[in-house]
């Protein structure tokens, strides 16, 4: 009697560890479309001079690496980092096109890689670059955080006086 009912527990438990766990289906086009959406409401947000709406879009650990400068990091730093660029650059005009999303197979991670172009930089407006930007994001409880931005100008370097 023993040794059926250890060869039942036995096959019990094989069968309850054989059954395939079941994976939760991923929408990756919708979780790009996301990324995609997160991606237009900052550039609309960048548009409206809203800093504090930009700085929410961040991860708590959020870095944003902007040239000739430290990263600015968390919410705090990131909002006085975009209230300061939009001071000393009053007439300002961003605009961006995201290029391409990856979205990891987990669902967690992505990645944003875009072109992007500002005109009228610097306190007379005059100044124009443009370039190539990585932004990657992270899932926190459930909804799409930056937790790395980061841009580099593809303007040729003008010649030295």
């Amino acid at each position: 009697m023993k040794k059926i009912v250890f060869l039942s527990l036995i096959f019990f438990s094989l069968a309850a560890f054989g059954q395939k766990v079941e994976k939760k289906q991923v929408d990756l086009k919708a979780e790009e479309q996301a990324i995609r959406s997160i991606s237009m409401n900052w550039l609309e947000l960048i548009k409206n001079h809203d800093d504090a709406g930009i700085a929410a879009l961040f991860a708590n650990d959020g870095i944003e690496y902007n040239e000739n400068q430290e990263p600015a990091v968390g919410p705090v730093a990131i909002q006085k980092s975009f209230t300061q660029t939009q001071q000393q650059n009053p007439k300002e005009v961003v605009n961006w096109t995201t290029d391409r999303v990856e979205i990891a197979a987990s669902s967690d991670l992505a990645i944003e890689y875009g072109s992007w172009a500002y005109t009228g930089l610097g306190l007379n407006g005059t100044g124009t670059d443009h370039g190539k930007y990585i932004t990657v994001y992270r899932k926190v409880n459930g909804t799409w955080k930056v937790v790395a931005d980061i841009g580099s100008s593809t303007k040729p370097k003008e010649p030295s006086k």
